[in-house]
């Protein structure tokens, strides 16, 4: 067993998807199933039950994810411990994130990251707020952006903003424009929902339930992108960030009256763990540069 293919089932083990982790890792599909097969011939079992496009985790393959993680994490700490010695001219930092701050915010504080500290390499991560308080927990992520408050007592928390939640439908949509909306205007709609693992999911059955109405759910599972993509073509409504319809002229954002709809995000990261120099440095940037800086009213 070598250490390649611990990474290589560690990040199909998390996206449940092959092609998504071989771009991930930036290999070839085919290559990494090959790797995934050697290593289920070398232990003898099956690791994942191909479903569809997707794959899931046998239960040899749930019982060789923590042992995975944790190798995995003993390297990274390794290495961290390395770049002691070379302080800021080389390292590696990952950092966690919703979609839609990697999307509206990360690319230009990143870059400048990269500006400043050229020999440390980035990587990010994508996903929903357990997710990536999963990835925290193992040491496969340095610090994450996350929806709080978190419970967790041994995260170390940075408030950055709180922003505001808006209801989006389509171009053509007989609301598109309205002032004054209420969450109960919108019963009748049919609702685009969130992943079962993002927090938006909670917040849009919440804000329902406290209007005392149980959505009428027409889709859900879209990743951020293609959910805003679907309402833009008339599929249903759907509650997202502010941030995630900045510059977006396909959409009607519609704010709602009747109730104050906001999420607050924050840095967080291990706070009884000794950091590498290069993710010291990525939190204190991303905390310099990110906090209020929330998007703007339209």
């Amino acid at each position: 067993m070598e250490l390649r293919h611990l990474r290589y089932f560690e990040a199909v083990a998390r996206h449940s998807h092959v092609t998504r982790a071989a771009a991930e890792l930036h290999i070839a599909q085919p290559a990494l199933s090959k790797q995934i097969s050697q290593l289920e011939h070398e232990l003898g079992v099956a690791l994942f039950d191909r479903v569809g496009r997707n794959v899931r985790l046998t239960e040899a393959g749930e019982a060789l994810l923590p042992h995975a993680r944790t190798v995995l994490s003993q390297v990274e700490a390794a290495r961290a411990e390395m770049a002691e010695r070379v302080g800021l001219r080389r390292g590696r930092a990952t950092v966690g994130t919703p979609p839609t701050v990697g999307t509206q915010l990360l690319p230009q504080a990143l870059a400048m990251f990269n500006q400043r500290y050229p020999g440390i390499e980035l990587r990010l991560h994508e996903a929903g707020v357990q997710t990536l308080l999963d990835l925290l927990e193992t040491g496969l992520v340095d610090v994450a952006v996350v929806t709080l408050p978190v419970e967790d007592d041994a995260l170390t928390v940075t408030p950055l903003f709180t922003e505001e939640l808006v209801i989006v439908v389509g171009s053509n949509h007989p609301l598109r424009g309205c002032d004054n909306i209420t969450l109960e205007d919108l019963q009748t709609e049919g609702w685009v929902l969130s992943p079962e693992n993002y927090e938006l999911r909670e917040a849009m059955l919440a804000a329902c339930k406290q209007a005392s109405f149980t959505p009428r759910v027409v889709l859900e599972g879209g990743e951020m992108d293609t959910l805003l993509r679907l309402v833009a073509a008339g599929v249903g409504i759907a509650l997202v960030p502010r941030l995630a319809v900045q510059g977006n002229n396909d959409l009607g954002v519609l704010q709602v009256s009747n109730q104050s709809l906001t999420r607050s995000l924050g840095l967080v990261w291990r706070g009884d763990r000794v950091a590498s120099p290069a993710a010291r440095a990525l939190r204190e940037f991303l905390v310099e540069q990110m906090h209020n800086c929330e998007p703007k009213s339209a």
